[in-house]
């Protein structure tokens, strides 16, 4: 299997280089943009991802376009077959702190800013400004955009982590047909969200006291859809932390959810040591064994758990059995009322 991942990976790796050249001796590229991903950080140290592409209007434009079912099979059809770009350099500036990295073969980037204590960044979000200052291509490309990252105080009294898929936003992950259906027929304004979600996050966060931060199974393709959806919703700004459907040394296409998860909400864990977390999302896929594992290794870091109750009754007790194995609060919801109230009873929503 690893010899098989290292031929597919070195053929993917021939190709785009084979294209590239292509591209770039008849002057096929189109504009090349930064397309930043939220980021966070503490009065420390902060982090900021994001992916060096080549700009499709229909994606990275904003316009407002028609919400018919060829506009979102188009968009669909964009968002996976994205253009990106390996070996650019790119600088981030953070109130006079600099960092550099260099965009991966899938074009993402992380830049991670150290020893900014000095700074002394205050509760919210902050602006990162970006500059490409290195391109290995002959191409037309914009110089610099602007990131944004949510700076957490660590006296806020807890954090919430996230999912998203049939947590926030129906999307049927259970059933592969129905879900495809609903991506491909339906964009940001008119997917769906569970009642009473704005209001059940918006208390959560009291007024961004609170970092709340979506660490989904979902792929960064859907990112501006995400973020445009949670807008349209009146569901609280956050970072979105999504995978890669790229193949490297430690993944497939697809890369399985419950360690990307479980590595994802330690490293939030590590940046704000001194917080507890809630944690939500729902019975269909993984989540309860995901956040029962990460209770068992870090039990000091979490205050409550809220599971969706979306698939079978048989599933649902075996959800009820691993809440059984815990010491904190761990309730099963109909309805986002349901959460609301209880966490209103425990005093984390005023």
């Amino acid at each position: 299997m690893g010899l098989l991942k290292k031929i597919i990976r070195k053929t993917e790796s021939q190709f785009d280089k084979i294209q590239y050249e292509v591209k770039e001796k008849f002057g096929l590229f189109d504009e090349v943009i930064i397309y930043p991903f939220r980021g966070y950080g503490n009065q420390n140290r902060a982090v900021i991802q994001g992916r060096i592409l080549e700009k499709e209007p229909i994606i990275h434009e904003d316009k407002e376009l028609p919400d018919t079912f060829w506009t979102n099979l188009k968009k669909t059809w964009k968002r996976y077959e994205s253009d990106e770009i390996p070996g650019v350099s790119i600088k981030g500036e953070l109130y006079g702190y600099e960092a550099r990295c260099t965009s991966d073969n899938e074009g993402y980037f992380t830049l991670e800013f150290n020893d900014i204590e000095s700074v002394s960044l205050v509760n919210g979000w902050h602006n990162v400004n970006l500059e490409i200052t290195d391109m290995p291509f002959d191409l037309d490309y914009n110089k610099t955009a602007l990131g944004e990252i949510l700076i957490c105080e660590q006296q806020n009294p807890f954090g919430i982590i996230s999912d998203v898929d049939d947590t926030i936003i129906v999307s049927d992950a259970m059933h592969s047909i129905k879900r495809i259906i609903t991506m491909i027929s339906n964009d940001a304004p008119s997917r769906v969200p569970f009642e009473g979600v704005s209001e059940f996050y918006h208390g959560l966060i009291h007024h961004n006291r609170n970092p709340l931060f979506f660490v989904s199974g979902s792929s960064y393709n859907l990112y501006d859809m995400l973020v445009n959806f949670c807008e349209h919703h009146d569901i609280p700004k956050a970072p979105f932390i999504l995978r890669d459907l790229g193949i490297d040394k430690t993944q497939w296409i697809r890369q399985d959810s419950e360690p990307y998860k479980i590595s994802n909400i330690e490293k939030i864990f590590e940046m704000y040591p001194k917080l507890k977390f809630i944690l939500i999302g729902d019975s269909g896929q993984h989540d309860p064994e995901i956040y029962l594992k990460v209770y068992q290794e870090y039990p000091d870091r979490v205050l409550a758990i809220y599971i969706r109750h979306v698939y079978t009754d048989e599933r649902k007790v075996e959800v009820e059995k691993m809440s059984d194995q815990t010491k904190v609060p761990f309730l099963i919801m109909e309805t986002s009322k349901d959460a609301y109230s209880h966490a209103k009873e425990n005093g984390w929503i005023n």
